[in-house]
């Protein structure tokens, strides 16, 4: 079913409605004004520091000095409430609770998923709900169901009348895999249900992008989900495995780095990383002393040292190296953005936000960068 959509009240920057935004970056100045970054154009969108803020791909929530929250969404902002009690933001959906309430801020419109959503603990996360790019899935206490937020609507996947056990599943960008009322593993994927194991033959799960990884006893073989079919990808058991937008990383038996995307498996590195990790499409690891990057296909060789940090997102990598300078790996490019002792960097959608030296406030996006004040 839809939900009925709830009104907001909206504030016009401009006077007419241009492409949905992708390239968002925020700071405060240095007259405390906060600043706005939206695809080449700086504007200001509050006069005091905010309380706290999270950026997507389309859109940019926060909280202002007074708490209100509010939400940037094709170049008008949206008052959304005069408080939140938490917020997820993915690069296309916004979760949010009002207190025990469960609400979604999707297209510029904001839907109410439940009006009863309690804090569960599995291990060490307490969550109400969990949100990827497309899916949000949460348990309505009201209705006692099991429901996925998707393409608009609520689906209900599962009846908890008679369930007493806590909740079990994961969340990828558009896929959900759950542990039903009677102990069986199902997958949400592209509105379709599809059967995975009996719970006690899953032994770990993990949920990505058109792919859901998991490990299957007695045998211990490493399978996925990927697009609607189930294939094996290895006779044993990772050692550990990451998920990324339309594959899958993972640490074999022999302590290879590979990949597998749901047409082959890749050996990305036959020598064993000292460190790997996965966002969107990139694959960053570290092997003996170098710091590498797997994207598209092909690996590259970034520097011959381990960065002091790094940051990434939407196929964006920024980071500092050991001169302390500033550089990004953008779509196949690598670049330096700054010579100069950078104070502080964010990685957001398609931007690189940083600062250095007095009233600096530069932004890198697509391969430009732009001053603010």
């Amino acid at each position: 079913m839809i939900m009925k959509h709830f009104l907001f009240s909206i504030i016009a920057f401009c006077s007419s409605v241009l492409s949905f935004s992708q390239g968002l970056a925020v700071y405060t100045d240095y007259l405390n004004n906060v600043q706005l970054f939206d695809s080449g154009h700086f504007r200001e969108i509050e006069h005091l520091p905010l309380v706290s803020y999270k950026i997507g791909n389309k859109a940019f929530a926060y909280e202002d000095n007074t708490r209100n929250f509010k939400v940037y969404y094709n170049h008008f902002i949206f008052n959304v409430s005069d408080f939140v009690s938490d917020y997820t933001v993915t690069d296309n959906l916004i979760a949010f609770n009002l207190n025990s309430q469960l609400k979604v801020f999707d297209n510029g419109s904001s839907k109410t998923l439940s009006v009863h959503v309690d804090k569960y603990k599995a291990g060490d996360e307490a969550f109400k709900y969990k949100a990827g790019d497309e899916v949000i899935a949460f348990y309505d206490n009201q209705d006692r169901m099991f429901k996925v937020y998707f393409n608009h609507e609520i689906y209900e996947l599962d009846d908890l009348l008679t369930s007493t056990s806590e909740p079990d599943f994961d969340v990828g960008e558009n896929t959900v895999v759950f542990k039903n009322a009677q102990g069986y593993f199902q997958i949400f994927y592209n509105g379709e249900m599809y059967d995975l194991l009996f719970g006690e033959r899953t032994k770990k799960y993990k949920a990505g992008r058109d792919m859901v990884a998991f490990v299957e006893t007695p045998v211990n073989n490493f399978q996925v989900f990927y697009k609607g079919e189930f294939m094996e990808i290895e006779n044993f058991e990772p050692k550990s495995f990451k998920m990324g937008d339309g594959f899958v990383a993972y640490i074999d038996s022999n302590n290879y780095l590979k990949l597998f995307n749901g047409k082959e498996t890749i050996t990305v590195s036959f020598d064993a990383p000292t460190m790997y990790d996965v966002e969107d499409e990139l694959l960053v690891f570290t092997v003996q002393n170098d710091f590498k990057v797997f994207w598209k296909g092909k690996s590259y060789t970034l520097e011959n040292h381990i960065p002091k940090s790094f940051k990434m997102d939407c196929n964006i990598l920024a980071y500092i190296d050991e001169h302390g300078y500033l550089k990004v790996f953008d779509k196949g490019i690598q670049k330096t953005l700054s010579y100069e002792a950078v104070e502080k960097y964010k990685c957001h959608g398609n931007t690189v936000y940083y600062s250095y030296g007095v009233k600096s406030n530069d932004i890198y996006y697509q391969g430009k960068t732009y001053s603010g004040e």
